[in-house]
């Protein structure tokens, strides 16, 4: 029944994001970005997880370029099989068409885990590693999804990928895109549906009650 649910929902969100006209759907991607890239939370960080959206999502290559730009290490996923890894990206360059046309990491790409190892090693320079020997374990992580709640209830995309990557790497704070018709009253949830830390709109920060 809850599959069902949220199926339909999944559905008819859909067809709102694709209805949005590009002009609107512009503008309020760009307000989305400032706030992402002035929430101390990305700015204080010295890694983010993000993604390369889907043109009917909320954009984020303001936001990938704009942290490539600052020298930010930024990380995005590759689905692997039933998963999906992070791996280190310096630009656009990186990337290639992978998993349900998703632009992804291209193979050479470093992993996250494999690069805070390094880090981890004192193999980087001493400097860098003063600065960022702790930033992979906790750091943000952009997350997509079709509908949110106030309190950080995910309606995702059906895949179940980032519900079992933040399973298995609890430290990542969480950080949602949403426009303001995906924040819902309420959403039918599942134990193993992982709840999100914050949410930003083109409006607001709503930072959630409960995880």
């Amino acid at each position: 029944m809850l599959e069902k649910q949220k199926a339909d929902l999944r559905k008819e969100i859909r067809g709102q994001l694709r209805l949005l006209p590009e002009e609107e759907k512009e503008i309020l991607d760009r307000q989305i970005a400032e706030r992402v890239l002035t929430l101390p939370a990305v700015t204080d960080a010295g890694a983010v997880y993000g993604y390369a959206s889907l043109n009917w999502e909320i954009g984020t290559a303001e936001i990938l370029k704009e942290l490539w730009k600052k020298k930010c290490i930024v990380c995005l996923p590759r689905v692997m099989g039933e998963t999906m890894e992070f791996f280190v990206t310096d630009s656009e360059d990186d990337l290639t068409e992978g998993a349900f046309h998703i632009m992804e990491p291209k193979n050479g790409c470093r992993s996250a885990e494999e690069y805070h190892s390094e880090i981890a090693s004192e193999k980087m320079d001493q400097e860098f590693h003063q600065k960022s020997r702790y930033i992979f374990p906790t750091a943000p992580i952009l997350v997509p999804g079709m509908g949110f709640t106030e309190n950080g209830v995910r309606l995702g995309k059906g895949g179940g990928y980032y519900d079992r990557y933040l399973e298995t790497h609890p430290g990542h704070k969480t950080i949602a895109l949403a426009y303001e018709f995906q924040i819902l009253h309420e959403l039918p949830a599942e134990p193993y549906d992982k709840s999100v830390d914050m949410i930003v709109t083109e409006k607001r920060v709503i930072r959630c009650s409960i995880k």
